[in-house]
């Protein structure tokens, strides 16, 4: 470990009194990843010393003290804090690097020397956090389901495993992180150092949009004390506490052999094989997102009339999503493999199980199927500014949203225009619009227009039969 070094510096500008602000520097060989550079960043600890001078009372180099006129004029005080700070920083990360075997972060040090100095407030609330997550989820997804407190199972292990990493970073670390005494610089510094234990364990670091997702469920629970009435320590709903999403649209999707080998497979055999192709079916035929799908088996498929001809339709809300900040509904008309599915259901579209259980189901029948050959699957790695390339077999890859790029790309192959496919996948009428007969037409319409256009492409599997 380095030897640490250390200075004082006046601050560039002066207050209304002339005085400018006095800080302690300290550089002990702590560096960080620059994304933008691509190389590794010295950073030191920085603190202010909370005291002020005019700069023709300051001594610099080598010195970093009040000079004589001001001892005279003054008196010592300042000197002193001065001597003090210095030997605690010093004192400090020695007895860290003892404990530790490694260097903290500016940020560590710098909460423990202000807790040494004893300018950190004392917490309204000392509860430690991974206490409060366990008895959270113990207690709230056992709720009664009508209770607006209760968390689902899969929302408690969402939060569970926001614990583990807690408990990963508290056992590298050698704290305990607690609500009241977390600040914003802790927060954000979680997420670097659970990226770090990733990389000891598997050589590279999560993707990027895993620590958004943690960055996510962090903040949702910081939300859950603060209506608990717990002080979390910090303004943690400020923008500069969001870890912002790095889309890049991988090209995954079935193609229409590949539907085709699926609709002709029998898997009766197996209710998680049915669960999955009933869902890749209809999801890859109407482009519903997985949110929309778990509600699909509430409605039941009608036949619109559209200049007096009957069409097989249905009408559907599309919820809210990152692409949609409001409900919206869209009427969708019935395919051929569709329709087919729903003449063997009693013309009623299938119930679905949870999420977690679709993406299963899904992956377990696309390995059954030998769809293994190799994806290129791009992402962004969490620090690292550039695209990352890798082949994932497709099963291995492959989600339910991934059915919704399926109806999209496979429309597109055929020649049909997003114009065309938009009021489907993309509507803008508002769910509430509905009650209003034109509007109601209006969508009728748009459905009725992509079945024209499709009749024209002569696909045989995205074919509308009367």
């Amino acid at each position: 470990m380095k030897q640490p070094t250390h200075f004082f510096n006046l601050e560039a500008t002066e207050n209304k009194n002339g005085n400018r602000l006095i800080y302690f520097n300290l550089n002990y060989g702590y560096r960080e990843y620059n994304p933008i550079k691509k190389d590794l960043k010295y950073i030191p600890l920085k603190i202010s010393t909370q005291w002020s001078i005019k700069e023709e009372y300051w001594v610099g180099k080598p010195t970093y003290r009040a000079n004589k006129n001001y001892v005279s004029k003054y008196g010592k005080d300042i000197n002193n804090v001065l001597d003090k700070i210095e030997k605690m920083a010093y004192a400090q990360l020695s007895i860290y690097r003892n404990t530790h075997d490694n260097d903290p972060a500016p940020i560590e040090l710098k909460n423990i020397l202000l807790e040494k100095l004893g300018r950190v407030e004392k917490a309204t609330t000392d509860k430690v956090i991974t206490d409060y997550i366990t008895t959270s989820v113990n207690e709230r997804t056992t709720l009664n389901i009508t209770s607006d407190r209760r968390w689902s199972t899969e929302t408690g292990k969402q939060y569970t495993n926001l614990k583990n990493h807690i408990i990963n970073y508290q056992n590298k670390k050698g704290i305990t992180l607690t609500f009241g005494k977390l600040t914003g610089e802790i927060f954000m510094y979680f997420f670097k150092v659970i990226n770090e234990i990733q990389k000891e364990k598997t050589g590279e670091n999560y993707a990027h949009n895993t620590i958004v997702k943690e960055n996510s469920h962090f903040r949702a629970l910081l939300n859950e004390a603060t209506k608990d009435d717990i002080e979390v320590g910090f303004r943690f709903t400020k923008r500069e506490y969001y870890i912002k999403e790095r889309a890049i649209k991988n090209e995954i999707f079935l193609t229409e052999e590949n539907l085709n080998k699926i609709i002709k497979t029998d898997v009766s055999h197996s209710k998680e094989f049915t669960n999955a192709k009933n869902y890749i079916i209809i999801s890859s035929l109407t482009g519903l997102r997985i949110g929309d799908m778990i509600h699909l088996h509430e409605l039941k498929p009608e036949y619109q009339i559209h200049e007096s001809k009957k069409y097989f339709c249905f009408t559907t809300r599309i919820r809210k999503s990152q692409e949609n900040k409001e409900e919206l509904i869209a009427t969708i008309p019935i395919l051929k493999p569709v329709k087919e599915l729903l003449l063997k259901n009693d013309n009623h579209f299938p119930k679905f199980t949870s999420k977690p259980n679709i993406r299963k189901c899904i992956k377990k029948l696309l390995t059954h199927l030998e769809f293994d050959h190799y994806i290129n699957e791009k992402k962004y790695y969490y620090l690292i500014d550039k695209v990352v390339e890798e082949k994932i077999k497709l099963h291995d890859i492959f989600s339910p949203h991934d059915c919704r790029s399926s109806f999209i790309t496979n429309l597109k192959n055929l020649g049909v225009h997003d114009a065309d496919i938009e009021p489907i996948t993309h509507p803008k009428h508002k769910y509430t619009s509905i009650v209003q007969v034109y509007d109601k037409n209006a969508l009728v319409g748009k459905a009725i227009n992509l079945v024209t256009i499709l009749k024209e492409k002569k696909s045989k599997l995205y074919t509308y039969n009367p």
